[in-house]
């Protein structure tokens, strides 16, 4: 993960979830590099839950984290952006 320009991106598609079912909106999904990255806006409060997340003391809803999820991994599949699915 890294932080460029105030947007937060990430290769980590399980992070990509839980970032989302945080309720930090996906800005979108970048293609061009060899392996894919979501974006998002950075702020301090998405750095602190993906901080949560990676040291694994992060809580989800299960139900919502999986439909998340395999949502993003259809939506990579077919390389498309969030909303066009």
């Amino acid at each position: 993960m890294t932080t460029t320009n105030n947007y937060y991106r990430t290769s980590d598609t399980p992070l990509a979830s839980f970032l989302i079912i945080s309720g930090f909106p996906l800005q979108g999904i970048d293609y061009s590099q060899p392996r894919f990255e979501f974006i998002f806006v950075d702020t301090k409060d998405l750095r602190e839950l993906a901080s949560q997340y990676i040291s694994g003391r992060a809580l989800t809803e299960p139900i919502s984290f999986d439909r998340i999820n395999k949502k993003l991994l259809r939506i990579i599949r077919n390389q498309k952006q969030w909303g066009e699915d």
